[in-house]
C-alpha cells in the first residue's frame, strides 16, 4: 500500500496496485494486511477498496465485496471509524450488499452478544436482501427483527421454530420498538405442537421471563410426559405437577439423566414452594449419599 501511494513514478504505482489487487482476491492474510493500511491512508485505501469488479459475483460490483475481509471488520470500521468518509463508503456498502459474509456479520450483530447499536439495526433495514425468508439460513435468526419492523412477520416462518423462538424470546424482552415486542409476544402465545413449544418450554423452565410469562399465559406444556412434570414443577404449576405426576415416578425417573445442577435447582424449587424434594432416581438405585442428612436424622430434604 505505501508503495502505491508513494511512488513518484505512476508506472510503478499502477504496478503496485496491480499486485495488491492479485493479493486481495487470493490471500485472505493480504487481505488484512492490506485493510490494516486503511486508517492510515484512508483516501487511497478506499480508492483501491472500491475499484470496479465487474466480474464479482455480488453486490455492489466494487473489489471489496468480491473479495471481503473476515471477522466482521467491514461492519466494525463502517461503526468506529474516526474517518468519516470511510464510515459513510462502508456503510454504504453494508446497505447494498448481497454478500452472504458481509450479511452475515450484521446478522450475528443483530442476534449474539449484549444488544447491537442502533446502527447496525438501521443499516440491516436498509439493506433488501436481509429482508427475504431466512436469508443466511433457517437457524440464523438475526434478521427477525428486520422481518418484523418492515411489516413483514409472514417472513418468520421461514427459520426453524426452535431457533426462531429463542429469537422471539430475546426480541421481547429487549430494547427494540414496542412493535416488536407485541408481535414477539403474539407468535410466542400462539405456538403449535412442535419444536418450537418445546423450546419455550425449556426456556420457561431455565428461568426466561417472556418464555416463562407466555408459557403461562396460553397455558402451553410439553408433549412429552416425563419432559411436562418437570417443566410444571420448574415453573411452579403445583395443581398440574400433582396431576401430571401424584406419586413423583415421572420425576425420579428423570433425575436419572439429570445433571448435578438441574437437581439441585429443583430441590431449590421445591423449598421454596415448601414442598417436600423431590426423590431422586440415583438416591434409589445406590441408596442415600451418606453426605446428604436422611429425614431421621434430622433437618434436610432426603
Amino acid at each position: 500500500m505505501r508503495l502505491m501511494v508513494g511512488a513518484r513514478d505512476g508506472r510503478v504505482a499502477a504496478a503496485a496496485e496491480r499486485a495488491l489487487a492479485a493479493a486481495w482476491t487470493t490471500d485472505p492474510a493480504a487481505r488484512r494486511r492490506i485493510w490494516a493500511a486503511l486508517p492510515g491512508t484512508p483516501e487511497p485505501a478506499l480508492r483501491f477498496l472500491l475499484a470496479p469488479a465487474p466480474d464479482s459475483r455480488h453486490q455492489p460490483r466494487v473489489r471489496l465485496v468480491a473479495a471481503p475481509p473476515d471477522g466482521g471488520r467491514v461492519l466494525r470500521t463502517a461503526l468506529e471509524s474516526p474517518d468519516a468518509s470511510v464510515r459513510k463508503a462502508l456503510a454504504a456498502i453494508l446497505r447494498a450488499t448481497d454478500h452472504p459474509l458481509l450479511l452475515g456479520d450484521l446478522e450475528s450483530a443483530l442476534r449474539e452478544g449484549p444488544p447491537a447499536p442502533s446502527a447496525v439495526l438501521d443499516l440491516a433495514l436498509d439493506n433488501p436482501h436481509a429482508l427475504r425468508p431466512a436469508p443466511l439460513g433457517r437457524h440464523r435468526t438475526g434478521f427477525a427483527a428486520v422481518a418484523i419492523l418492515k411489516g413483514r412477520p409472514d417472513l418468520l416462518d421461514g427459520y426453524e421454530p426452535a431457533s426462531l423462538v429463542s429469537a422471539l424470546a430475546r426480541l421481547a424482552g429487549g430494547t427494540l420498538p414496542a412493535p416488536v415486542a407485541e408481535v414477539c409476544r403474539r407468535r410466542l402465545r400462539e405456538l403449535g405442537p412442535g419444536p418450537g413449544r418445546e423450546r419455550l418450554c425449556l426456556l420457561a423452565g431455565e428461568g426466561d421471563a417472556e418464555a416463562l410469562a407466555a408459557a403461562l399465559d396460553s397455558g402451553q406444556e410439553p408433549d412429552t410426559p416425563g419432559v411436562r412434570a418437570l417443566f410444571f414443577f420448574r415453573t411452579g404449576q403445583w395443581e398440574r405437577y400433582d396431576a401430571e405426576d401424584p406419586d413423583g415416578a415421572l420425576l425420579e425417573d428423570y433425575s436419572r439423566l439429570a445433571d448435578e445442577d438441574v437437581w439441585d435447582e429443583l430441590v431449590r424449587v421445591a423449598r421454596g414452594a415448601g414442598r417436600q424434594a423431590p426423590r431422586a432416581g440415583w438416591v434409589a438405585l445406590t441408596g442415600p449419599d451418606p453426605d446428604v442428612p436422611s429425614p431421621s436424622s434430622g433437618p434436610g430434604i432426603w
